[in-house]
């Protein structure tokens, strides 16, 4: 079976969301200091925040089937809700069109993208004004978090690639989403080959 991988346009948006979460959202501290080394972080091929996919209990509440609240009850939108109904917004119709890709750029696991994907886009709005989800990637003290954030803004082309990929490989493996399910894999569970040795030469 053949996967389409991620587009350009898929890139596009990771791209301006991780440039937005960077120019507003972020954790500061940790952060490179120069426009141009931030302008490489963003363009890792994966967000840089999560919305908590892994949380089922909260996701399970969100996209549950309790009543619905009044979609005209003059809630505030804030930075983080304009942030996250976009990301939603994105990764609903991503999860819609392409779930494998979805999973590569937020880490999903694949139950997660098929709920969004099943929701309609009123609905995934709601629950970005709903609550906060929006948590940075990988925690402050990683080693993965530290290299990417070293290397993946550099001005080494390599260097940068290869810090950004390791951190894309982390994120997938090393996961909540990672830890809950084998990851398939073909012929895994043949049996061996039995071997006979012959008796006489």
């Amino acid at each position: 079976m053949e996967y389409q991988g991620l587009t350009q346009d898929d890139l596009v948006n990771v791209r301006a969301l991780n440039r937005a979460w960077l120019a507003r959202l972020a954790p500061r501290e940790a952060l490179p200091s120069t426009p141009r080394r931030l302008e490489r972080l963003a363009n890792t091929p994966f967000l840089l925040f999560t919305f908590r996919e892994d949380d089922a209990g909260l996701w399970g509440s969100l996209l549950g089937d309790a009543p619905q609240s009044d979609l005209f009850s003059g809630r505030v939108v804030s930075e983080v809700q304009e942030l996250q109904s976009a990301g939603l917004g994105f990764l609903w119709a991503l999860a819609r069109r392409n779930p494998y890709v979805a999973r590569i750029v937020s880490g999903a696991p694949l139950n997660w993208c098929d709920q969004l994907a099943s929701q309609t886009l009123v609905r995934v709005h709601e629950c970005a004004a709903s609550a906060e989800l929006l948590e940075p990637r990988f925690a402050k003290d990683s080693p993965v978090l530290r290299r990417l954030l070293f290397h993946g803004s550099g001005a080494l082309r390599e260097a940068r690639r290869s810090a950004q990929l390791a951190a894309l490989q982390a994120m997938l493996t090393l996961g909540e989403s990672a830890r809950l399910g084998r990851l398939p894999a073909a012929a895994c569970r043949m049996p061996a080959v039995p071997t006979r040795v012959a008796d006489k030469l």
